[in-house]
């Protein structure tokens, strides 16, 4: 029992923490929180490919833009249903990484990161230029928060709907990385000579942690869309790509928990340097970078090597 209990702490807190942000009635503060975990569906989930595989792909835009332009599109052409939208955009997102994934995860490394990047800009390229159907570069607007079975008018109750996805989402990925599959996916980025040895595919098994990884991408897209409301073709550029890769990076992709701490600094961070106003993203690259440079590992790592120190 003791055991479950260390397993399920780190969710237990996050969720206590979270559930008190609603009790403030702080509507700013209710929305920080809901880009927080909304941020930390993505990072988790693209930390399969970094942490566990040891590949970095600056494509995971892709699937996060399926999920939220998935939503958008579906309600806009189809049926302005909330759910139904939700989960074809999480079906979209889920599809469209086992295509990349069948075309790109043959090879690795450089060539795995600079494919990835070409398929997320060839989609940046679309939703820009059929313009009739996506709106071009103005987006879509006014997607619905309605379903039959429920309606989250304002930012307050939808925070709810983020709580539980995220909740959700957490327990699926916890229940991955400590499971067989996540050990054969540290195996092959550990080693992917003495994984084939072993009579594995690593192709097959790489596949499948895009897969995953791209759909819990798209469903952070999907959230993220129905947070504003709007989606833009923004959402699918590269730049958005590089950021579950500073958050893994910051908090320590070798731990399971480092996506959430990156997260939580990533948001603080862009959240107070926005009041700069014209020179915040600068002050935020020197603050990020003075942070990657000087703890190796991540926060988490530097926590770790610490508590060794001093025991």
């Amino acid at each position: 029992m003791g055991v479950v209990w260390r397993k399920i702490a780190d969710l237990l807190a996050i969720t206590f923490i979270a559930v008190g942000v609603t009790l403030t009635f702080d509507t700013f503060l209710i929305y920080l929180t809901t880009l927080f975990l909304i941020f930390t569906i993505f990072a988790l989930s693209y930390n399969i490919i970094l942490g566990y595989l040891k590949l970095v792909s600056f494509g995971h835009s892709l699937f996060f833009a399926a999920g939220a332009y998935g939503v958008a599109l579906f309600a806009s052409w189809v049926i302005p249903d909330m759910l139904l939208s939700f989960l074809f955009g999480i079906v979209l997102a889920a599809v469209l990484a086992l295509i990349v994934g069948y075309i790109t995860l043959r090879h690795s490394q450089i060539y795995f990161a600079m494919l990835t990047l070409a398929f997320a800009m060839l989609f940046y390229a679309l939703l820009v230029k059929w313009r009739d159907i996506t709106g071009g570069s103005d987006g879509i607007s006014g997607i619905p928060r309605v379903s039959t079975l429920f309606s989250f008018p304002t930012t307050e109750t939808y925070y709810l709907f983020v709580l539980g996805c995220f909740v959700i989402s957490f327990i699926i990925l916890k229940l991955i990385d400590v499971s067989f599959i996540g050990l054969i996916f540290r195996a092959l980025g550990d080693n992917e000579s003495r994984f084939k040895f072993l009579g594995y595919n690593p192709v097959k098994y790489r596949i499948l942690a895009l897969v995953v990884s791209g759909t819990f991408s798209g469903l952070a897209g999907a959230l993220y869309a129905l947070l504003y409301r709007a989606v833009t073709p923004d959402v699918a550029y590269w730049t958005v790509a590089a950021e579950p890769l500073v958050m893994s990076l910051l908090g320590g992709s070798a731990h399971f928990l480092g996506p959430v701490i990156g997260a939580a600094v990533f948001v603080g961070l862009t959240t107070a340097t926005a009041r700069l106003a014209e020179i915040w993203q600068l002050v935020m690259g020197l603050i990020i970078a003075a942070l990657l440079l000087g703890a190796r590992g991540g926060i988490l790592g530097v926590m770790e090597r610490l508590w060794r120190k001093r025991f």
